[in-house]
């Protein structure tokens, strides 16, 4: 019998289709959305990929870089580019983490817990705006070192493979992308966390690090080039012909994160930020953390290497931009993002967890509060760039229609684009 992509049973691979296909579908409208200028993205999210190397070496230069050339030498119009590109980033995210999950289809409630979350694959379409972040590339990176480690490690025990991957494919990769932006750098201890799963003694940890020096360069490069007044004077009058304006934290440095960072928590924030921030934490990490480390604890999950059950510790570089930036909901999403494609990667033993879902089945009142626990999760709450921080006294909050009002926004998209582009609907008048 022919294996189908996927190689899972018929239901299971139903189910996975029909879960590409809607999350294709829905990134598919914000692309033509994009593409097309009919949606509303953040000036600085956009303008952000403009910053390059015509001023002077800089951090978060290379893809503006890119962007300069690509137009001046072949007269690509920058929009097109980047909408396309950001499409792509964000298809392949789903692919690969899909792919990686399936395992977990013997759980269909954490399947669906876990896809549907607000916090990792939805998070850019529940704030559209920041359809341009930087930040869809560094988390498609780790999922593709994740899936270098699944296929090579978890699935063949080829640890040769693996490592001449990590050496001519995901290292130089890392590299580029510190070079497109920083936070690159504070998920540098996790992707050396993954590593750590393919070694079975201690003396092989020196070879890792080995890998791993190379990104020494980049790192060094960014502290100092970081930005000052000059440069951004320079290439903002350099990137007028884009009509595009700079953030002025780029000029400003170092100095200018630590007196945001005291604007904006002792000046703005108030007790209901707080709030929404700390049940933003529970529902996008905690939440998680919980759920694998609880099948850690009955050996359901675990580790590749003994060396990764320290775990936790390489997680704190990941939290340093939480004391720098505002936007702790783009915090939390890499966070969640990290510790799931972390926790999917090990070791799962699915006839244990069958027999837990089983057991939890049979009883009735767990499992039909878990179905309604699933159903707010899903559609009653959302993690937007701000975690329900209400930036200068604006309202704002977490507990919002979510996937429910993406049905809404797609049956509307499908009527105009019908009526616009393909034959004249009735008018509707409300």
């Amino acid at each position: 019998m022919r294996k189908n992509i996927f190689n899972i049973k018929k239901l299971d691979l139903c189910i996975l289709y029909t879960t590409l296909i809607f999350f294709i579908l829905i990134n598919f409208i914000y692309f033509y959305l994009n593409l097309t200028e009919s949606i509303k993205v953040s000036n600085y999210a956009y303008n952000e990929l403009f910053i390059n190397y015509q001023a002077g070496f800089i951090r978060r230069g290379l893809l503006g870089e890119v962007i300069w050339q690509l137009n001046n030498i072949f007269s690509i119009d920058p929009r097109i580019f980047s909408t396309l590109f950001f499409f792509s980033i964000y298809l392949a995210q789903i692919f690969l983490f899909i792919y990686i999950f399936k395992k977990y289809l013997v759980s269909k409630l954490i399947f669906f817990t876990v896809i549907f979350s607000p916090s990792l694959l939805l998070f850019h379409i529940y704030t559209p705006e920041l359809f341009f972040l930087k930040d869809g590339i560094i988390k498609l990176v780790f999922l593709i070192h994740a899936f270098v480690f699944y296929h090579f490690i978890y699935k063949n025990n080829d640890r040769k493979r693996y490592f001449q991957y990590l050496r001519f494919f995901i290292i130089p990769l890392l590299f580029i992308t510190i070079l497109v932006h920083e936070y690159q750098v504070f998920s540098l201890s996790l992707h050396f966390l993954i590593s750590l799963g393919s070694i079975k003694e201690k003396k092989e940890i020196n070879k890792i690090f080995k890998n791993y020096i190379p990104l020494v360069i980049p790192v060094i490069f960014i502290l100092f080039f970081f930005g000052n007044q000059l440069q951004f004077d320079n290439l903002s009058e350099i990137l007028k012909k884009f009509d595009v304006e700079l953030n002025p934290y780029l000029g400003g440095g170092i100095y200018h994160y630590i007196g945001g960072f005291y604007k904006w928590h002792f000046f703005y924030f108030s007790y209901r930020d707080f709030v929404n921030l700390f049940l933003s934490f529970i529902l996008s990490v905690l939440i998680f953390y919980m759920l694998f480390n609880y099948l850690l604890e009955k050996k359901i999950v675990f580790f590749s290497s003994k060396y990764q059950s320290k775990y936790l510790f390489f997680f704190i570089p990941v939290i340093i931009p939480f004391l720098l930036t505002s936007d702790h909901g783009r915090n939390l999403s890499f966070l969640s993002f990290y510790l799931v494609t972390f926790f999917i990667i090990l070791n799962l033993n699915t006839k244990k967890l069958t027999n837990l879902i089983d057991l939890i089945s049979k009883d009735h009142l767990k499992k039909y509060m878990l179905f309604v626990f699933i159903f707010f999760y899903v559609f009653m709450w959302k993690l937007d760039q701000l975690a329900g921080f209400g930036l200068q006294g604006k309202p704002n909050d977490i507990f919002q229609s979510s996937l429910f009002a993406e049905f809404i926004k797609f049956i509307k998209f499908l009527y105009n684009y019908i009526d616009m582009n393909v034959l004249d609907l009735p008018e509707i008048n409300l």
